[in-house]
């Protein structure tokens, strides 16, 4: 069996896995952008379809007004046997805490949220034989160390617990320990926790227990699955894992990892990959105790052909599960056409943390080509639109047009921290602009074509929209459209016809 990593690329962290028969169901985080929680679907564990979001509606995902890398944090998706019905279980970290919706199918529309009184983040859901449900996350006793994170029966219709919640394992003392998921094989109960932050020190550990929640014993070699000391390797960061069986008795880990650039920098996010594990003792061991790879050649009996990712257009007639907005929507800023999508800007621009006129989609892979179509002509001072290279609010390249003293120009301007800087400013007569970005490991190169005429703007290094060049972040950057009246609402409409990525 032969397949590359990372099997879903770009910003989809935290992956979380369930099956269904032979239908395999998976989650990741989505934090500031709305719809919230993307799925995916697949039958060979290697080639994934985003089917939807978990939490397509306000009253599920409310982002009002929250910071970069707030929102909703990991997630868990389980499937219970005994109700027939998926659960997806996750943290809103600004809003209402810790919630879980259900659905009986995961395509579909998804519950409206039901409460858990329990803080922490990371949450998941145990259905054992009997049909009990158990909540656990990792809100511990912090005055403890090494305390054990809280998980208590709950009633799955109120989302109230059945029994005081009670610490079980909390992992072996590295910081930052989380995302704890429960199995059971082999009469064993088995807890896996992340630990060590979800950077270079990332890494997944296990123990298990014959009961419950009863005493866990430490797996004798963990952690299972770290990079910690893989300096020089393209991937890292590996942890946050999640564990499943197949229908042929392979067992497999999807977790979290980044591709880095140049040393120590990352800008896609992180990711999800896949693993192999074996069972040694009654104990897991993923990808034979090796380090994780771009290019998995496995001794495992599978006929999978990985699909090969093809050239992605739209022409904005509509809107599909590629693209999310920043924030909540404001509806009216939105306006999809045979024609294309009208963009409406309102007061906010990108350096806001609200809600801007915006859509996005995620920068899947290191090298490529991008091109968007738009017609834009502003009549009022201060209106612009245009495309976006975005990490989060003060780390993004803008490529625009924007009216300035009675002129239009087109501009190139890059967002680095508290620095704002016009790389360039070019006087225009012509409404439709074609705009191009040229994606490489350490740099892009920003052209637009304007009457036909191919005007180089300039160039970024992508280690300006990492997360290593600012305040802790935990996405990744999307190629955006946007549209703002910076400071009132627009006059005028941006039209986008095309938007083009080649791999």
């Amino acid at each position: 069996m032969k397949y590359q990593n990372p099997i879903i690329p770009g910003f989809y962290p935290d992956p979380s896995i369930c099956k269904k028969g032979d239908d395999y169901y998976l989650v990741t985080s989505s934090f500031e952008f709305f719809p919230g929680v993307p799925i995916f679907h697949s039958k060979d564990l290697v080639n994934w379809n985003r089917i939807g979001h978990c939490l397509t509606r306000k009253s599920q995902l409310d982002l009002e007004n929250i910071s970069a890398s707030k929102g909703i944090y990991a997630a868990t998706i389980r499937y219970n046997q005994h109700d027939d019905l998926f659960y997806m279980v996750t943290t809103n970290t600004t809003k209402i805490g810790n919630f879980f919706v259900y659905a009986g199918d995961p395509a579909g529309e998804w519950s409206d949220p039901i409460l858990v009184d329990q803080k922490g983040i990371d949450p998941s859901l145990y259905f054992d034989e009997d049909g009990t449900a158990h909540f656990v996350s990792n809100d511990r006793d912090r005055s403890v160390y090494k305390s054990g994170f809280l998980m208590a029966p709950i009633n799955l219709k109120t989302g109230v617990f059945l029994e005081k919640p009670a610490p079980i394992w909390g992992g072996i003392g590295q910081n930052s320990p989380e995302a704890p998921h429960i199995y059971k094989r082999n009469n064993w109960y088995y807890q896996i926790v992340a630990e060590g932050g979800t950077e270079l020190n990332h890494m997944v550990t296990i123990a298990r227990s014959r009961s419950l929640y009863g005493q866990y014993e430490s797996c004798p070699f963990n952690p299972i699955l770290t990079h910690q000391n893989q300096k020089g390797h393209l991937i890292q960061a590996t942890g946050h894992a999640d564990l499943i069986e197949d229908d042929e008795g392979y067992w497999w880990a999807v977790f979290l990892a980044y591709r880095q650039t140049h040393q120590y920098f990352h800008h896609l996010g992180r990711e999800t990959f896949l693993a192999p594990v074996e069972w040694v003792d009654d104990w897991p061991i993923i990808n034979g105790g090796k380090a994780i790879e771009i290019d998995m050649n496995l001794d495992v009996k599978k006929d999978v052909i990985q699909n090969i990712q093809t050239p992605y257009q739209t022409n904005f007639s509509k809107w599909d599960f590629n693209w999310v907005y920043l924030r909540n929507p404001n509806e009216s800023c939105y306006e999809f056409t045979e024609e294309g999508l009208y963009l409406t800007g309102n007061e906010y621009n990108l350096s806001d943390i609200a809600n801007p006129a915006f859509l996005g989609i995620r920068q899947n892979h290191l090298k490529g080509k991008v091109e968007f179509d738009m017609k834009f002509d502003p009549t009022a001072n201060n209106e612009e639109a245009g495309v976006s290279v975005f990490y989060k609010f003060d780390a993004h390249f803008d490529i625009f047009v924007k009216r300035m003293d009675d002129q239009n120009y087109l501009c190139f301007r890059k967002v680095v921290g508290d620095i704002v800087h016009m790389e360039a400013k070019l006087p225009i007569k012509c409404s439709d602009i074609t705009i191009i970005i040229y994606a490489e490991p350490l740099k892009y190169c920003m052209y637009a074509i304007v009457e036909k005429q191919e005007i180089k703007l300039g160039e970024a290094l992508t280690r300006h929209v990492s997360t290593e060049a600012h305040e802790l972040g935990f996405t990744g950057v999307f190629y955006a459209i946007y549209a703002s009246g910076n400071g009132c609402t627009s006059q005028s409409k941006a039209l986008f016809t095309r938007a083009a990525i080649k791999i």
